[in-house]
């Protein structure tokens, strides 16, 4: 019997502990850089924003397009007479009710450019909604290449911890032949712990880059993520004319600004054209009874019926002033948006220019930190060779191992260099992102 329980326990045991492991690696978040893009534009909430930006401005389009279509109505009502001097008004209430229809036909153009404006801001919002995609996707790489650049430098640092602890191993071995004197055994010592701040350091600026990944892509916090991938090794070359040519092409907030002048552009001349008349017409069908004697004199229970039709000339002659200042502010709002769009385009000519110099000077530096990092692999090598047999000295040994990490360390720092200018750049440019075909990978 006490067998049999013991059976059921260890089986228990064995079945939580692969709940639990189950359990651990679900919480695991795997990360790639199109997921992260991904998650970043799915939770990010000024993206919505402008999305619903696009809404609005849709919605006004259709407000302002009513003007031009034609306007019905239908009206009833009831009217009591209580007081009346007419003599022969045998009704002591009155039922009405119809029909009316207007149209405005000709405005000099009022109508037709404040609708043309209102359809230029709504394709000026659906760009400046491509413009916030776009910073959200540069935002989202800009986190996962901090924190893929925090996850090497902990690993780099966690090796150079390794490497201090194999020279301390290699000065023991000789410490055993009599060869090492008590000063080179304490300094090793202060050398191997003088690596622990620096790992600590490494592990902390990896957690925080984590946790402003997790906020960015809105993670469970409890959750655990896994990179994967790694920065490439090999960047393509770039034509300055040719990224110039894209960036006049399609960059959204140029194109935003062009239709943003368009808008007002269209709404200065519908300010010109409300100083002219407005030409509409007008048309109604109403039925209107009175009460009971008023029915019973006419011997018939018939409606009376009335119909209208006309046309309407609005003229303006003064109105104080307020057309000539409505036309003051769109040409002022014009003005405006013209500079706007100039100093917008000097800024990123600006910033094209210099992050194209940057990337072409990083993948310079990228080949120096590659040969660098080989020479010092192959320097540190042969140091531990020699210091073995005697041949160099302690400092040399932990010279040796610090040059190997710091060249380890700026290879990495150019590779984030060059990712995050590269990602400026297909910012600057639009560079699309294919969400449809990130939805197939996953």
């Amino acid at each position: 019997m006490k067998n049999y329980i013991l059976s059921i326990l260890i089986i228990l045991f064995a079945f939580n502990t692969a709940i639990a492991s189950d359990a651990d690696s679900s919480s695991v978040l795997r990360l790639g850089l199109d997921e992260t893009i991904k998650r970043s534009l799915n939770a990010s909430e000024e993206f919505k924003i402008k999305g619903q930006e696009v809404n609005k401005t849709e919605g006004i389009y259709r407000e302002v397009r009513s003007g031009m279509l034609p306007h019905i109505n239908a009206q009833s009502s009831r009217t009591y007479h209580i007081d009346s001097p007419a003599v022969m008004n045998l009704s002591d209430y009155e039922d009405s009710f119809g029909v009316g229809v207007s149209q405005v036909i000709w405005s000099f153009g009022k109508v037709m450019y404040t609708v043309s404006s209102a359809k230029r801001l709504v394709e000026a919002s659906r760009f400046n909604r491509e413009t916030g995609r776009q910073e959200v996707i540069f935002y989202a790489k800009l986190s996962y290449y901090t924190t893929l650049l925090a996850k090497n430098a902990l690993s780099i640092t966690e090796k150079s911890y390794a490497n201090a602890l194999e020279n301390k191993k290699l000065l023991g071995q000789r410490s055993y032949g009599g060869r090492s004197p008590k000063y080179e055994i304490i300094r090793m010592d202060a050398e191997v712990a003088s690596r622990v701040p620096a790992v600590n350091e490494a592990r902390a600026q990896f957690d925080i880059a984590t946790e402003t990944l997790k906020k960015l892509i809105d993670a469970d916090p409890a959750s655990k993520i896994e990179l994967i991938g790694d920065f490439s090794q090999t960047y393509n070359e770039f034509n300055y004319e040719t990224l110039l040519a894209k960036m006049y092409e399609q960059e959204p907030s140029l194109k935003s600004l062009d239709k943003t002048v368009e808008s007002a552009d269209a709404k200065v001349k519908s300010s010109i054209a409300s100083f002219f008349p407005t030409l509409s017409a007008f048309s109604s069908l109403d039925y209107s009874r009175g009460s009971t004697m008023q029915a019973l004199l006419r011997r018939n229970d018939e409606l009376d019926r009335y119909v209208f039709a006309g046309v309407k000339i609005d003229i303006p002659i003064w109105e104080g002033g307020l057309k000539e200042a409505q036309l003051s502010q769109a040409r002022a709002d014009k003005e405006i948006t013209i500079l706007r769009k100039k100093q917008v385009e000097k800024g990123l000519l600006l910033e094209l220019k210099k992050a194209y110099l940057q990337y072409q000077q990083y993948k310079n530096n990228l080949k120096a930190n590659i040969e660098a990092v080989r020479l010092a692999e192959e320097s540190f090598k042969q140091t531990q060779e020699m210091f073995a047999s005697g041949q160099v000295t302690l400092t040399d040994l932990n010279d040796a191992e610090l040059l190997l990490t710091n060249q380890r360390l700026n290879k990495e720092i150019t590779l984030f260099n060059i990712n995050i200018t590269l990602a400026r750049i297909e910012k600057l440019v639009a560079g699309q992102f294919d969400e449809q075909n990130i939805d197939k990978k996953s």
